[in-house]
C-alpha cells in the first residue's frame, strides 16, 4: 500500500500514543529491534565524546541515552518528545517536552540531529527537514530513519494456516490508519534525494532488512500494535478473528516474515 507526499501545511496526527497502556511495550520493542543498527549508523558517523546531539521524538529514549554516553564527559544530548514519559534522566540529557513541529531547534547548534522512526508519520515532514538542517553545525551530521512500508504483501513467509489472510490485512489497515493521519508509506525512498535538496552534501543512504520469526522482537511489536490500535483497526474493517490469529501467529516459532525495510540516510551540513 502506497501513499503520496503530503505537504507541509496537511493537518495530521502522529499515530501511536505514548500514553496508551501498550505504549512501554511498543517503544521497548522497536529499541530491541532497531537500536543496534541506529548505534552502528552513528558509530560511523564519528560520534564521540564532547559532542552536541538532538534527538528528535526520542521514544523510549535508549538512542539518547547511548548518545549520553558516547559524548560524554563534555557532550550534551537534547531529547525531544511530545510526551516524554518513557526517557530516563541523564546527567548530560536535557529532555524536552514538546511538539517537534513547531518547537525552536536553534541555527547551528548541534554536532548530530537523530530521528527515527518520525518524520514518516508526519505531514510537515519536509518542513521539518529544513529545520533540522538549520539546527546543525557547520560539519554537523543529520541521521533519518524511517521504515519503507509499500511492499506490505511481501513480508509474510510462514507460519500456520490463516496468518498470511489475517497478518496482510492487518498491516494494510494499519498502514491506512497511519495515511490517513497524515504519514506518507513511501517517504523513506524519498530520503536521500529530499536530503540533498534541503542543502546537505555527502548524502548516502542504506537499507536494512531482516527476517522476523514468531515469538522475536520484530513478530511481537505486531502483536504490540495491534492492541494499542484495536479500535482503529476494527473501523478499518479487520475482524476480531483476525486479530485473534494475528496474535497468536506472532508468537508461534514456527512464524516467519520479512521486517518492513528501513532506509537510514545521512548527510552533512556544509563547512560555511
Amino acid at each position: 500500500m502506497t501513499a503520496s507526499s503530503s505537504a507541509d501545511t496537511s493537518v495530521g496526527r502522529y499515530t501511536f500514543d505514548n500514553a496508551t497502556r501498550e505504549a512501554a511495550q511498543q517503544v521497548r520493542l522497536l529499541a530491541e529491534i532497531l537500536d543496534e543498527h541506529t548505534a552502528d549508523v552513528l558509530i560511523q558517523e564519528g560520534v564521540t565524546t564532547g559532542w552536541r546531539c538532538l534527538d528528535l521524538g526520542a521514544g523510549a529514549g535508549t538512542v539518547t541515552a547511548w548518545l549520553a554516553e558516547q559524548v560524554s564527559p563534555t557532550g550534551r544530548v537534547v531529547a525531544i518528545d511530545a510526551d516524554p514519559r518513557h526517557i530516563r534522566s541523564h546527567d548530560l540529557v536535557e529532555v524536552r517536552a514538546a511538539d517537534v513541529t513547531t518547537i525552536d531547534l536553534g541555527d547551528g547548534v548541534y554536532d548530530l540531529v537523530h530521528a527515527r522512526l518520525l518524520f514518516m508519520h508526519l505531514p510537515q515532514r519536509r518542513q521539518l527537514l529544513r529545520r533540522a538542517v538549520a539546527a546543525l553545525a557547520p560539519s554537523g551530521v543529520l541521521v533519518i530513519s524511517d521504515w519503507d512500508c509499500t511492499r506490505l504483501d511481501e513480508m509474510f513467509c510462514d507460519g500456520p494456516p490463516g496468518l498470511a489472510e489475517a497478518f496482510l490485512a492487518f498491516q494494510q489497515a494499519l498502514v491506512g490508519i497511519a495515511t490517513a493521519n497524515g504519514a506518507d508509506a513511501g517517504w523513506a525512498r524519498e530520503l536521500p534525494l529530499a536530503m540533498r535538496r534541503a542543502g546537505l552534501t555527502d548524502v548516502r543512504a542504506r537499507l536494512h532488512t531482516e527476517t522476523w520469526d514468531g515469538g522475536t522482537a520484530g513478530c511481537l511489536l505486531h502483536a504490540s500494535n495491534s492492541r494499542q490500535m484495536q479500535d482503529a483497526l476494527y473501523r478499518a474493517g479487520v475482524t476480531r478473528a483476525q486479530l485473534d490469529i494475528l496474535r497468536e501467529g506472532m508468537s508461534d516459532p514456527h512464524t516467519l516474515a520479512w521486517s518492513y525495510p528501513m532506509v537510514t540516510a545521512v548527510g552533512r551540513r556544509a563547512d560555511n
